[in-house]
């Protein structure tokens, strides 16, 4: 048991808000295998894999009570709304039931809110049809406070279930 915050949770509990990042680059398909059975075992919440790997964390997390995430446009959000599209459409066809979105970090220092908002809403209305969620990532090294705020109103604007900072 563990108390945090006057509240006693058990290890289980905790485990069940971990999302583990399976991200980083050189990470090879046996480190993919690896994290994924530590996952299982721990009973997180999540991992979070690369798009190439979203089949084979799908594969290996099938029957468990872990969910498989993925990123779109990650990591800095500049691929088209078309592409982003086409990506969150192909991670759910391969089994991903959570998607992390990077916005694109120039148009929200561009100013261009519409842009966002709408780019955010083309990806939930997607992923939302398939039944899953998305999270929306900011990179949080390259914007200001006031941006910060502004990506959470655009985001929740959008339907957004979700957001994220990195960095």
């Amino acid at each position: 048991m563990i108390q945090l915050f006057s509240k006693t949770i058990t290890l289980q509990q905790l485990a069940k808000t971990i999302d583990h990042s399976l991200l980083r680059p050189e990470l090879t398909e046996a480190d993919v295998i690896a994290g994924c059975e530590l996952a299982r075992n721990y009973d997180v919440a999540s991992v979070c894999v690369k798009p190439c790997h979203v089949p084979l964390a799908a594969r290996l997390l099938n029957g468990s009570d872990v969910k498989v995430g993925t990123v779109i446009s990650f990591p800095h959000g500049n691929s088209t709304t078309a592409i982003k599209v086409a990506e969150a459409r192909q991670a759910l066809s391969d089994g991903a039931v959570e998607l992390d979105m990077v916005i694109n970090i120039g148009e929200i220092r561009s100013g261009h809110n519409d842009y966002v908002q709408n780019e955010i809403k083309a990806i939930v209305d997607v992923v939302h049809a398939a039944g899953a969620i998305v999270k929306v990532i900011f990179e949080n090294a390259y914007l200001t406070d006031e941006q910060k705020i502004t990506a959470c109103h655009l985001s929740e604007g959008a339907g957004a279930d979700f957001v994220k900072a990195d960095h």
